[in-house]
């Protein structure tokens, strides 16, 4: 994958990376969004291995949407954002895992209804959008973090107040 001029390319779209890092993030949680609804039509329609994979899933969106919004808003360190970035290259498998099979669902078959093709549909898009995610985030992981190593600990410490850098003593090693 050739990555050369990608950060040119975002800047002209969007004026600079942490805005489309921020454009990616709420598309991935738009779709989460939509995965959520389609995750309660599949357990209301399908068998009982059908729903408990829309239900894990679900759940492992909900908790990604949450812990993803409170790295961008408050814990932007280092080993956030890279868990952050883990947890969406794992999503994006996740889903490609998920449209496979729910794809893989012939209509003449008795199990498969309307809502496994479109279940299959939304986690395509939802494969899509986190791995979007997770690449703009490998590629400028960098510019999510404060300049001033010194400030990380003053943005996680803000007084609950997002990206807030109170006067903090500049940590140092002994």
């Amino acid at each position: 994958m050739n990555l050369v001029g990608l950060e040119d390319k975002i800047t002209t779209y969007c004026g600079n990376t942490r805005k489309f890092i921020a454009r990616a993030w709420y598309v991935v949680l738009f779709f989460s969004f939509i995965n959520v609804i389609c995750s309660f039509c599949v357990l209301a329609q399908s068998p009982a291995g059908e729903g408990f994979a829309a239900f894990w899933s679900m759940s492992m969106v909900v908790s990604v949407a949450v812990g993803g919004t409170a790295v961008f808003r408050k814990y932007q360190t280092e080993a956030a954002v890279g868990f952050l970035l883990g947890t969406t290259a794992m999503m994006a498998q996740l889903f490609f895992m998920m449209f496979c099979v729910f794809a893989s669902y012939k209509p003449e078959l008795a199990s498969a209804s309307a809502t496994d093709a479109t279940y299959a549909a939304f986690s395509f898009f939802l494969m899509l959008s986190y791995m979007v995610l997770s690449i703009s985030l490998f590629k400028f992981r960098a510019d999510l973090l404060p300049k001033d190593p010194g400030l990380i600990n003053a943005v996680v410490t803000g007084g609950g107040k997002p990206g807030v850098a109170t006067t903090a003593a500049p940590t140092t090693s002994v």
